[in-house]
C-alpha cells in the first residue's frame, strides 16, 4: 500500500486549520436545514407557494399577509444519520479499508410569531437554525482519515423579524432583516514522517473553537405572493447572503510517539491556545413556488429552489499572534438547484401529506473527503396534519437518500474512496392562534 504523503514544516498545523475551514461553508451545501416546519417537511419543502402557518416567516413571509390573528407556533427536527460509511481505494487508504460516521442525532428546534398590526399590515418573528450538522467519525484516533478530519461541526442561530404588508386581497409581499450567529468546531490529527521509523505518525492534535456568541452577520429577506383566485398561487421568496466574522482559538497538544523523534517535533508545534479569524459568505438563495387546489381539497405544490454557492470563492485564515502562518485558499463551487413537489389531502379537521425532491451538489468531486462528502440526493417525506384555524398539530419524517460519491482519482486531501450517506429527519410543530 502506498503510504500517504504527509510532512510536517513550518506551516503543516495551520494549513490543517484552513482545510477544516474549508468544510464550514461545504456544510450548508450537504446539510442546509431547509426543514424548518413540520407541515413544509410533510409536502417535500414545497411550500414557498403555500406557506399559510407561521413558518411563512422562514419558507415565504409574504404568506403573513394572510394570517389574521395572532399565533405563535413552536417546533423540532430530529435528523439522524442512518448511514455514513467509507469504503477505501489505493493508492490511499487502500482497497479493502472500511470507516464509520459516527450516528448522532441533532435536534434543530425553531419558533415563530405572528403579530397583526392591521388589517393589511403584519409582523413576524421567527428563530430557527438553518445551517448546521457536521461530519464526526468513529474511533477518531485510528480512523484513516484522521490527518484530514476527525470532527467537524457547525450550528446556527437565526433571528428574523419580518413585516408584511397585503396591498390587495389577491397580493402581499414582506421583508425582513435575518441576524445569524454561528460557530464551528473543527478537530484532526496532525502527521509527520518519523525517520526512525519511516512511519508515518501522529505527532498533534488540532481543535478550533469558536463561541456562537463572537460570530455574527446581518442579511436580508422578501417574499412576494400572489393568489389570483383561491384555487391557485405563485410565490417567490429571496434570503441575501450573510457574511461571518469568525473568531475563535486554535489548540495544539503533541501526541508522544515514546521515542527520540517527539524531541525533534515539539519546536515545530505552537503548543497551547492560539487566536485565529476568518470570514464566510453563507449563500443568497432565491425559492420559486406554484400552487394549485384540485376539487376534493387536494393541493399540489411544485417548487425550484436556487443557492448561490459561486459566491464562495476563497478562505483567508489569519493568525493574529502566529507570523508568516496566514493562509489563502481558492474554492470552485457551483451554483446548485433543487426541485421540489409536495402533495395534501384534507380530510375535515385532517390533512395526509407527501412529498419529494432531487437536491444537486455544488460540492466538486476532487473536494470529497472525511470533512464532507456531499452529492445529489433524493427526499421522501410524508406527514400528517390535525387542527383548526385556532390550533393545529403536525408531524412529518422525512428520508434522505445521499447517492453515493466517488473521487475517482480526484482528491485534493489525497484520500481516496466511496462515501454512502442517508439521513432521516423526523418533525413536529404545535401552533396556536388567539
Amino acid at each position: 500500500m502506498k503510504r500517504p504523503r504527509f510532512r510536517l514544516n513550518r506551516i503543516s498545523l495551520p494549513l490543517a486549520l484552513a482545510a477544516f475551514l474549508a468544510a464550514v461553508p461545504a456544510f450548508p451545501a450537504g446539510f442546509q436545514v431547509m426543514t424548518q416546519g413540520a407541515k413544509a417537511t410533510g409536502m417535500g419543502l414545497a411550500f414557498t407557494a403555500v406557506a399559510d402557518d407561521p413558518s411563512a416567516i422562514f419558507y415565504n413571509p409574504a404568506g403573513l399577509g394572510w394570517q389574521k390573528h395572532f399565533e405563535a407556533q413552536i417546533g423540532a427536527e430530529f435528523l439522524t444519520k442512518v448511514k455514513g460509511d467509507f469504503e477505501g481505494s489505493n493508492p490511499y487508504p487502500g482497497n479493502g479499508v472500511s470507516e464509520k460516521q459516527h450516528s448522532t442525532t441533532f435536534v434543530v428546534p425553531n419558533v415563530y410569531a405572528v403579530v397583526p398590526l392591521t388589517n393589511e399590515l403584519n409582523f413576524g418573528l421567527g428563530i430557527n437554525s438553518p445551517y448546521g450538522l457536521g461530519f464526526r467519525w468513529d474511533n477518531p484516533e485510528t480512523f484513516s482519515g484522521r490527518f484530514v478530519s476527525q470532527n467537524a461541526v457547525i450550528q446556527t442561530v437565526d433571528i428574523n423579524p419580518v413585516f408584511s404588508f397585503q396591498a390587495t386581497p389577491t397580493f402581499s409581499v414582506a421583508v425582513g432583516a435575518d441576524y445569524r450567529f454561528s460557530k464551528v468546531q473543527l478537530e484532526r490529527n496532525n502527521a509527520a514522517i518519523n525517520p526512525l521509523t519511516n512511519s508515518v505518525v501522529d505527532v498533534a492534535h488540532v481543535k478550533l473553537n469558536s463561541k456562537i456568541q463572537d460570530n455574527h452577520g446581518w442579511g436580508w429577506n422578501a417574499g412576494v405572493l400572489f393568489k389570483p383566485i383561491p384555487q391557485f398561487s405563485v410565490g417567490a421568496a429571496y434570503r441575501s447572503r450573510i457574511k461571518i466574522d469568525y473568531e475563535g482559538t486554535a489548540n495544539f497538544e503533541q501526541r508522544l510517539t515514546g521515542t527520540p523523534f517527539d524531541a525533534l517535533v515539539a519546536p515545530q508545534i505552537p503548543r497551547g491556545s492560539h487566536p485565529v479569524q476568518t470570514k464566510i459568505e453563507f449563500p443568497a438563495t432565491l425559492n420559486l413556488g406554484t400552487a394549485f387546489t384540485f376539487p376534493g381539497d387536494f393541493l399540489v405544490s411544485l417548487e425550484a429552489d436556487w443557492t448561490q454557492w459561486t459566491s464562495f470563492k476563497s478562505l483567508d485564515i489569519h493568525f493574529p499572534d502566529l507570523p508568516g502562518r496566514d493562509l489563502h485558499r481558492d474554492d470552485e463551487w457551483r451554483n446548485s438547484w433543487a426541485y421540489r413537489i409536495g402533495l395534501q389531502k384534507k380530510f375535515g379537521a385532517m390533512a395526509f401529506r407527501a412529498g419529494y425532491y432531487r437536491d444537486k451538489t455544488p460540492m466538486p468531486t476532487e473536494d470529497i473527503g472525511p470533512l464532507l462528502a456531499d452529492n445529489d440526493r433524493d427526499g421522501y417525506s410524508l406527514g400528517f396534519g390535525f387542527g383548526t384555524d385556532r390550533w393545529g398539530i403536525d408531524v412529518s419524517d422525512l428520508y434522505l437518500k445521499v447517492h453515493d460519491r466517488n473521487n475517482r482519482g480526484h482528491s485534493n486531501d489525497n484520500f481516496y474512496g466511496t462515501f454512502k450517506e442517508a439521513v432521516n429527519v423526523f418533525a413536529f410543530s404545535l401552533r396556536v392562534a388567539f
